[in-house]
Formats: C-alpha cells, structure tokens, sequence
C-alpha cells in the first residue's frame, strides 16, 4: 500500500498508472512465475483494495497489463471512504536500531 500512496502522491489528477507483469493475468502464468495461485491472487486482490482507496478507477485490464487512473478530483471520493493513513515516522534517533 505504501507504494500506491506514494504514485498517487506524484501523480498528476486524470493521470494513469500501468501495471504490467505479476500478479496481473496470474491465471494463465502462475506456474512460470513459481508462485502460488493463493499468493497472486492475494496479491493482485491487495492491490485493487488500495487503488480502491486511493478512488482509482480500473480502465482496462487485458492480457499482462492493467491500467487504473487517478480522478481529477478525489477529495470528496476519499472523504466518504476509509483511506489508508500514512504509517508513523521511526521515533528513536538511533540509526542502528533497526539492526
């Protein structure tokens, strides 16, 4: 989810994402991909719930592309959903605590 936030951040209203590849048209090429059906379709199906949030609009999914667009203006579509807030910032000032 934290990388559609960020497209939907940079993208222009009225613009267009394009997926090409896994998870998209998973059906047919699961098995080359060596994955499991369960996990693309987990993942392809997460993927449509945050375009969802974000008030994308699928225009067109054919072969191994999928293609959504941004509304020119979401304010009200996000305002009526549940939108995925933005995870907290790391409070700690250490950088090796990570590790």
């Amino acid at each position: 989810g934290q990388y559609l936030m960020e497209v939907d951040r940079i993208l222009r209203p009225g613009g267009y994402w394009i997926l090409s590849g896994p998870p998209i048209n998973w059906k047919r090429h699961w098995k080359g991909w060596e994955r499991t059906q369960q996990d693309l379709s987990e993942e392809q199906s997460a993927i449509e719930v945050v375009a969802k949030s974000l008030c994308w609009k699928k225009i067109k999914e054919k072969n191994d592309i999928a293609i959504w667009q941004k509304p020119t203006n979401h304010i009200h579509c996000k305002q009526n959903r549940k939108v995925i807030k933005s995870p907290p910032f790391c409070q700690g000032q250490d950088p090796d605590s990570a590790w």
